[in-house]
């Protein structure tokens, strides 16, 4: 019987980089037991700026797998995923872990993660773990599924863009439509100042126009008097 290009499964704080629980396959050498609590050693270091979602892996030197590593949503733990086999698909790795980090979650609750002792969940996570081991063995079971998981969260990150670019098309919309409005009432306006100067002018050429004449009949009448007192 072949072995299983899953060997390892491991769960480790970062808080303080404790490893609460490990599994490893009942087939798995010496070998691969150093290099990948070795190389979750490694991971563990560069750990501290983890991030919910935070993805790591490292090589194993002594058995030639990888180490697939995954913080869960809120950045408390890590689990991994030892893979002896260099073909076996990252999206279906990837999804182990999510696996892996949700039934841990849902199996101990944030308190007992929070507060366990290195290596005290390493029995009452046995079970669960070897499920998912044995689960994972063959990738092309998960495979399809994950592909189309895949399909779906990037039609929701198109479908989000295109939200999001509609909103932006109807606030554009208001700005150019508050614009208009604005622009037609500066227009009303102008044209009222513009009645409003005319008719000052006319009134104003108006009171010239009355002050000349005024001023000519003025002159007439003068003169008119001269003549006849001569």
């Amino acid at each position: 019987e072949s072995s299983p290009p899953v060997v390892f499964l491991g769960v480790a704080r970062i808080r303080d980089q404790a490893t609460l629980a490990t599994y490893f396959d009942k087939g798995a050498l010496n070998a691969d037991k150093k290099g990948f609590e070795g190389a979750l050693a490694s991971i563990l270091e560069r750990s501290g700026s983890a991030y919910p979602g935070w993805r790591e892996r490292a090589e194993c030197r002594e058995c030639d797998g990888v180490l697939h590593a995954l913080a869960d949503a809120q950045a408390m733990f890590v689990v991994v995923a030892g893979l002896r086999d260099a073909q076996y698909p990252d999206r279906v790795a990837l999804q182990l872990l999510r696996d892996l980090a949700d039934k841990v979650k849902g199996s101990q609750g944030d308190e007992a993660i929070s507060e366990a002792k290195p290596g005290s969940l390493s029995a009452p996570l046995r079970k669960l773990m070897r499920e998912v081991l044995k689960s994972y063995s063959d990738p092309s079971a998960h495979d399809k599924t994950t592909e189309v998981r895949e399909k779906v969260d990037q039609l929701k990150g198109i479908m989000q863009d295109n939200v999001k670019r509609i909103l932006e098309t109807h606030v554009t919309m208001e700005a150019l439509d508050n614009s208009s409005n604005s622009m037609s009432t500066q227009a009303n306006r102008f044209l009222r100042q513009s009645v409003d100067l005319r008719r000052q002018i006319q009134y104003r050429n108006m009171k010239i126009k009355l002050i000349a004449s005024s001023c000519a009949a003025a002159v007439v009448m003068y003169v008119g008097t001269m003549f006849i007192e001569f």
